[in-house]
């Protein structure tokens, strides 16, 4: 089997929480300062993916489209529902793993980002580890299953 790659990458910092309209919550300019951060640091390690996968909520979408500008890329993201805050990690654990490419980014939330990444890694993550607003998270493995992927870094925004 050959190896694939998986990068999660939590939106950037929203507009505060309102009752009924989580999903269309918008990034601060502090959210779009965050995610070009995170963005030129991942394009300084000089890795890549074959697909984009983004929650249709509004500031998941943002910070996809503004990731995508500083990185230059031509992959075209697609919305996929079942990334949300409420995701199940094990049902997308087994969609990505018949997809066909290599090199997969998937724009979500918190709680989902974290419990995705604790689900897969093959060991405990790292004690400082977090997904604050606008982490990156990078894992790899043959199968995308419960224990099956090594976590390889992640990346934070610098203040």
């Amino acid at each position: 089997m050959k190896t694939k790659r998986l990068y999660i990458l939590r939106h950037g910092n929203a507009e505060p929480f309102g009752y009924d309209q989580d999903a269309q919550r918008a990034l601060t300019e502090q959210g779009y300062d965050e995610v070009r951060s995170t963005a030129e640091q991942f394009a300084a390690r000089d890795e890549g993916f074959d697909a984009i996968f983004v929650s249709p909520y509004l500031r998941a979408q943002q910070t996809a489209s503004e990731f995508i500008k500083v990185l230059g890329t031509q992959t075209s993201p697609q919305t996929l529902d079942s990334i949300t805050p409420s995701g199940k990690e094990l049902d997308v654990a087994l969609w990505l793993h018949d997809l066909p490419y290599d090199s997969v980014l998937l724009v979500t939330h918190q709680p989902f980002a974290y419990q995705l990444v604790d689900m897969l890694a093959d060991e405990l993550l790292p004690a400082a580890f977090q997904m604050q607003t606008a982490t990156i998270a990078a894992l790899e493995g043959e199968l995308f299953a419960t224990a099956c992927c090594q976590f390889r870094w992640a990346i934070s925004p610098k203040h």
